[in-house]
């Protein structure tokens, strides 16, 4: 994923393709009792436990990484770290990744923005410009230590994907092209992330200060690779994406050992996710990118917080909130232009409420603009400039194999109803440069 200037060569590697006894004592005996005296006085409900920022927040993005694992009801032990680390933290079945594809999806993440409204060139690798607020510069700005580390060439300076970060560090050998797609990464990423998190100014406790530390571990992209020392399950792409998987599973459980081991342990915050799913052949669509299926948008989300009681919440839930959700954890005021929510009171306890998500892929030069709308059990697809409509009960079809806009004609309509209402609100941004952008009108820039 690189910028416009070395696009001819990245598309010969393209690696994104279509091919879930009380409290209260008793009272003294009393001369003349009265109904009052016999009462007992009620035991105080037990405090519930609340937040306590500031934290500090390690952020893991697991790449290309599938919402069917095993809480959600696949055969495969495929992540027994990310397993154990679900049952003790809240975790998210139904989370929704900004976009289908990395470059389209972590960018806005950190914004709290949709790709669609921020400012952006037209390529498929995209470049963000400086115009675009990180959450990143927010925290830096406080005087918080903002720490990245990378395996891939879209993460390179040039894309803008180092805004805000007070140390930004590729892996070794990274260059200006998709090398890292085809490397296995995990083991010195891992150590990587081990290295920045000791040095002293980066983990600095001082002053109320706390640091913001996001690694990206790459190996479940495409291409697939057997690890030994973790299952054979056989040798279909699945097959080999499950190994991977297991083995990234380990090397992020290892670095959460890690971490929890440390001085500033009991006061950070773990988040665990993918920044987009995998195609496995649903509606004919392989790897990731193109389309918003749900085996493309629809990803883990686990975040672990100290002193937060496990729970889990099957409420659709999206990228969009966790700008807030960090912003509020690690003390900062929430910007106004932001669309999501904070998770941090349902995290600790508060009743979740159902609310509406949107996944999008923007319109670049190698693809049209996609728009989903989740809202509780049903999907909504918008193709195009809202050209055409597809509409699943995505809570108990994945595979998006049952179209239901002609069997329920009332909740397609108010379905769409909803999704016109949500889009009018984010703008779209033309994007800068002069990128031709796949099947737009003639003269529209977005």
């Amino acid at each position: 994923m690189l910028p416009r200037r070395i696009l001819p060569f990245a598309l010969l590697l393209l690696a994104c393709s279509r091919t879930p006894d009380p409290a209260g004592a008793k009272p003294e005996p009393a001369t003349q009792p009265s109904a009052s005296a016999s009462i007992q006085a009620a035991a105080p409900a037990p405090p519930k436990p609340a937040p306590h920022p500031p934290y500090n927040v390690l952020f893991l993005m697991i790449d290309a990484w599938r919402a069917d694992m095993p809480w959600a009801g696949y055969p495969r032990d495929v992540v027994p770290r990310m397993s154990e680390l679900a049952k003790r933290s809240t975790l998210y079945p139904r989370g929704y990744a900004m976009s289908s594809y990395t470059a389209k999806s972590v960018a806005p993440m950190l914004a709290g923005l949709y790709g669609s409204e921020m400012k952006r060139d037209g390529y498929f690798f995209t470049r963000w410009t400086e115009d675009n607020v990180f959450i990143t510069e927010l925290l830096s700005a406080k005087g918080h230590a903002t720490l990245a580390g990378n395996g891939h060439g879209y993460f390179l300076p040039g894309t803008g994907m180092n805004q805000g970060f007070t140390d930004y560090r590729l892996l070794p050998g990274t260059f200006l092209d998709t090398k890292g797609v085809f490397d296995v990464t995990s083991d010195r990423l891992n150590a990587l992330a081990k290295e920045m998190l000791s040095v002293p100014k980066n983990v600095s406790q001082e002053a109320g200060h706390r640091f913001f530390a996001y690694f990206h571990f790459l190996d479940p992209h495409f291409q697939y690779y057997m690890h030994d020392g973790h299952p054979d399950w056989g040798k279909t792409g699945r097959d080999r994406y499950d190994n991977e998987v297991h083995f990234t599973d380990h090397w992020v459980g290892d670095l959460i050992d890690w971490a929890e081991k440390q001085p500033w342990a009991k006061q950070t915050a773990i988040i665990v996710t993918g920044d987009h799913g995998e195609g496995f052949g649903e509606h004919n669509q392989y790897r990731h990118a193109y389309q918003v299926w749900e085996a493309l948008v629809r990803v883990p989300l686990i975040i672990h917080v100290p002193g937060a009681p496990p729970r889990r919440i099957d409420l659709p839930r999206s990228h969009i909130d966790l700008a807030p959700t960090i912003a509020e954890l690690m003390g900062l005021e929430p910007q106004s232009n932001w669309r999501g929510k904070s998770l941090v009171s349902e995290i600790f306890g508060a009743e979740p409420k159902p609310r509406p998500v949107i996944s999008e892929l923007p319109r670049c030069d190698l693809m049209d603009r996609r728009r989903a709308l989740i809202d509780g059990d049903y999907k909504l697809i918008s193709f195009g400039d809202d050209w055409t409509y597809q509409m699943y009960k995505v809570s108990e079809d994945y595979r998006e194999e049952h179209e239901l806009s002609k069997s329920e004609p009332e909740r397609f309509a108010s379905m769409k109803k909803l999704y016109l209402e949500l889009s009018a609100k984010i703008p779209n941004e033309p994007v800068v440069g002069g990128a031709p952008l796949k099947d737009a009108p003639p003269g529209q820039r977005w």
